[in-house]
This record gives structure tokens, sequence and C-alpha cells, in this order.
């Protein structure tokens, strides 16, 4: 018997987009424009803010938020993502486009879309750039990944596509190896697929046996994977299926999975050592959970306010004990101190969902605290933050 779902599932992509279906009236109809599709941009000095207030469209800031940039634009924004240098955001858009912002100023600099984005018209899922490194020098490229099963390699300074890699199957997110030149994508047949960057070609894919009364792989479409940072072969996945699947790419199928989170996006990430997991679930009870990545057991489930959000992407932030996460229903970001099991700061009531965010670079350096017996604040050590709510791509610094 086919496993069953136990809870309802997460949003989809826009039916009213027909992904992968070929459409004349697109061809013939497209007008090539230099126009920005930035409505309107707005910018302020950062200033401290302490308490809660009230901003345009019913946003609620709680904490200290600063707010560097707001773009609005006239689509709806899946995902976004820094380039190499921090000097550019990337934004993917519902109808196929992804467009480059300048992080200082919030105009658009470049605009990716090719004949095929065109032609087959698909939100795109996730936009990535290889992970810089001494043996990894900066190659002004962005690899992302489209619903209609289409993986692009872009060189974004010269709006230039240089080469796409076709699956037959939605394509619902992609990652890299961290220190390799590989990266992994996944999607609605409940595969990840591992690929050769430098030779372009498929190397391996990942999935359940099949055998009765065994899981080892998932059954249900994959919206989160991450690498193990301390390990070359290690890596971890979450779906609809409720389950969060250990794998090494030396063994055939799963090695071991931990049950019960309902991912719906980026909600998976390792800490630095590679010993803890974080989990941010699309699901009103245990959205917030750290496990043991050895044994996949529970260490705490986190419930710091009384905001209750489905979770859509979570990161923890590197050398704190800090997390950024953000969802629906209260359209929360928010930034929680998985120690003290607080909110620090807070973006509510925003446009839309917190669909992904990204990191930046960190803009000021901590405070030096004299008196030992005070409480030294981890926020000013989180980099800016660039998220996408709804058709709005909004940058914010804490502390």
């Amino acid at each position: 018997m086919d496993p069953q779902r136990k809870t309802v599932a997460g949003p989809m992509t826009p039916l009213s987009l027909k992904t992968a279906r070929k459409s004349g009236g697109i061809i013939n109809n497209y007008i090539k424009s230099n126009k920005k599709e930035t409505v309107s941009v707005h910018t302020s000095i950062p200033a401290v803010e302490t308490r809660i207030f009230e901003l345009e469209q019913n946003q609620i800031y709680q904490g200290e938020v600063n707010i560097l940039s707001i773009v609005d634009t006239n689509k709806d924004i899946m995902c976004c993502k820094y380039t190499e240098d921090h000097n550019e955001i990337a934004a993917g858009f519902t109808d196929g486009t992804i467009r480059v912002f300048s992080s200082n100023t919030g105009d658009c600099l470049h605009t990716l879309v090719d004949d095929e984005c065109r032609a087959y018209p698909g939100p795109v899922t996730a936009i990535k750039h290889r992970p810089v490194s001494k043996a990894n020098p900066i190659t002004n490229t962005l690899l992302s990944s489209y619903v209609n099963g289409c993986i692009k390699c872009w060189k974004y300074k010269y709006d230039q596509c240089l080469y796409t890699i076709r699956e037959k199957r939605q394509t619902l997110g992609l990652n890299y190896h961290p220190r390799s030149s590989k990266f992994v994508t996944y999607g609605d047949d409940a595969k990840l697929n591992m690929y050769d960057e430098e030779a372009q070609t498929q190397e391996r894919a990942f999935y359940a046996s099949g055998a009765k009364n065994t899981v080892d792989g998932h059954t249900s479409r994959i919206f989160a994977c991450t690498f193990n940072p301390r390990s070359h072969h290690e890596m971890i996945s979450g779906g609809w299926d409720d389950n969060v699947m250990c794998w090494d790419d030396r063994q055939p199928y799963a090695t071991r999975y931990f049950h019960g989170i309902h991912i719906c996006g980026e909600g998976l990430d390792f800490d630095k050592p590679g010993r803890q997991i974080l989990t941010c679930a699309w699901q009103e009870k245990d959205a917030i959970q750290l496990w043991d990545y050895g044994s996949c057991k529970l260490i705490e489930t986190i419930v710091p306010d009384s905001f209750q959000s489905k979770l859509y992407c979570g990161k923890i932030v590197p050398n704190t004990n800090l997390i950024v996460c953000g969802g629906s229903d209260a359209n929360i970001l928010r930034v929680v101190d998985t120690n003290m099991k607080t909110t620090e700061c807070s973006i509510r009531n925003n446009p839309g969902s917190i669909n992904a965010f990204d990191f930046g670079t960190v803009r000021r350096k901590p405070l030096k605290v004299e008196e030992t017996y005070k409480k030294v604040s981890e926020v000013p050590n989180i980099p800016r933050v660039t998220f996408v709510t709804g058709k709005r791509l909004q940058t914010v610094d804490f502390g």
C-alpha cells in the first residue's frame, strides 16, 4: 500500500502558471523592454529601534531592527541570494525571471531570462552560487532551478546563460556541496540528483529502495537539502513526507532518519561543527526544533513567543546561539535566541509569507561591554538579512 499523508500539504506553486506547458502566445506577444520592474525603492539611514512600532503596510517591528532598503515589485518573489561579493542580491520571480539588484541602492542592474524561460514559464525555486573559498575563486555566476525542470547557470554580469540542464520533473530546489564542484537538485519525484558542475553531468541519484517496512528514502516532494559542513559525503533532506533523511553518498540509500518535520522550504541547517540540526517546519506545533545529528534524537523544541507561524525557512547564525527563521500566518521574520528561547527581534505582518532569506555582510562590530556581569548581546553579530515577502524584497540588519 502506498504511504498516505497524515498532515495537510503545504502551499503549492500557483496553478495558473501552467508549468512546463509551451504557449505560442507567450512567444508572439513578448515585448522586449529595458524597463525595470522596480515600482518603488525606499531607503533610510539605519536607526536603532528598541520598541514596537508600526510602519507602512502595517508591518510591526520589534527589537533593534534597522531598515536598510525596501524594493517593491509587481511580481511575486520566490527566492533570493546574495552574489559572491555581496554587492548584489538576486531575486527569483514566479514568471521565471531573475532580477539582480544593487545591495546598496536597490536599483535593478540585470535581468536574467532567455527564450526558454519565456516559452516555458515556471517559477524560480532556488538561486545559489558556488561557496567561496581559497580553492574556489569568485566566478560571478549564479545557478538557478525552475519548477519546469530546468537548471540554468548564469553569468549575471553579462545577462548570459552559460548552460542548461533539463530534468523531467518539477525541480523544487538545489544546493552546492561546500567543498567540491558538485551540486544536488531535488523535486516532486522524491529523488535527489547529484551533478558534477565541471562536466555538467549527473553522477547519481538518491531515492528510497522500495523495500517493505523500510524507511530509507523519501516518498513525497523534497523541499530542502543541506550538506554536513564537516563531511565530504554526508547530507540531509526533508519534504512533505514528514521525514528528514540522512544520506551518505557512499551508501545506496538513506542511512537513518527522524520523523515529524513537515518541510516546505529551506528549513534545514547544520551548526558549524556538524553535530546539531535545525529544523523549521510548516506546522503549527513544534515548528522550531534542534536535533542531534549522530543519534537523530530530539534535543529540544523552541517556542520563542506567542506568535504561531508555520515556517518555510530558517538558518543558524554562524558563531552565535541565534537563528533566523520566517514563514506564513503571522508573516513573521524573527531572530531567536536558542539558549534563552526568546525572540530578540522580529518583523510581523509583512505583505506576504517569508518564502526565503539570505545573509549578507556584518555591518558593525560587536559592542564592547566592560562590566562582566552584563549579558553581551549577540544580535550585532547577525549579518544583514535580505528576505522576500510577497512582491517585496527587503533588507534589514539588527543591533
